[in-house]
């Protein structure tokens, strides 16, 4: 039988079958990139949203992992999931793509710490929900989009009449990270120090100024909102 090296407590859980009633689905690799985002929110006053809901198992997981102070949210389109629901985990029956739902979701719950998108996959779904969940992620909080890999399969996941991909779109997003720097215009303004520098001179997206990072793994993309100051250069 394969070993499989376990790293952290959440990848421990994954394995015990016997701590939950319900299965999961996961990749293995996934568990030390959630442990990397998400281990600083456990036994917080948090809310955490998962799309997809499958059979419940990962609801049980994050339940455990991030403790009783947590609130704990799954999102699916089949109403058979609301079986899942529990005293401590909400479940919402909605569509992902449908941008009245995610209207009406974003009221519902309020700002979001965590948002992880483990929903239909596609192109449309990925793109859709980002679009209309990502504001209301706190400052800081994390957006994790998973099994980005079917990006490359065509097929149903490529859904949209631009036939743009969730990748194409998240390398897109990394342009918008680059609104400071990008221009060479604006070079010599980044120069100045902050403090003597006109506030403003250099207009950005909020997307820009509120988002810390974007990281591409196997399958998983990252986006860590944070605020963010313009950024200067000097020489020492």
């Amino acid at each position: 039988m394969l070993e499989l090296q376990v790293t952290n407590d959440l990848h421990r859980l994954f394995q015990n079958v016997h701590a939950r009633s319900r299965r999961v689905h996961k990749w293995h690799h996934y568990f030390d990139i959630y442990e990397k985002y998400f281990s600083e929110y456990r036994d917080r006053e948090i809310v955490f949203l998962e799309i997809g809901v499958f059979e419940g198992g990962s609801l049980e997981l994050w339940r455990k992992y991030f403790g009783n102070k947590a609130r704990i949210i799954g999102v699916d389109i089949n109403p058979a999931c609301l079986q899942f629901q529990e005293p401590d985990i909400e479940i919402v029956i909605g569509d992902q793509s449908d941008p009245e739902f995610l209207k009406d979701l974003v009221n519902r719950v309020g700002p979001i710490d965590i948002v992880l998108d483990d929903g239909g996959h596609t192109a449309n779904q990925q793109i859709t929900t980002f679009e209309y969940l990502y504001h209301n992620v706190k400052v800081p909080g994390i957006y994790l989009v998973e099994d980005t890999h079917t990006a490359f399969w065509g097929g149903g996941y490529s859904d949209r009449q631009d036939q743009k991909s969730f990748m194409d779109f998240a390398f897109e997003r990394c342009r918008s990270l680059h609104e400071w720097t990008m221009r060479q215009s604006a070079f010599w303004h980044l120069g100045t120090p902050p403090t003597l520098r006109e506030p403003g001179k250099i207009p950005v997206s909020d997307f820009c100024r509120l988002t810390n990072s974007i990281s591409f793994y196997d399958s998983v993309v990252v986006f860590e909102r944070a605020l963010r100051e313009e950024p200067w250069h000097e020489i020492r």
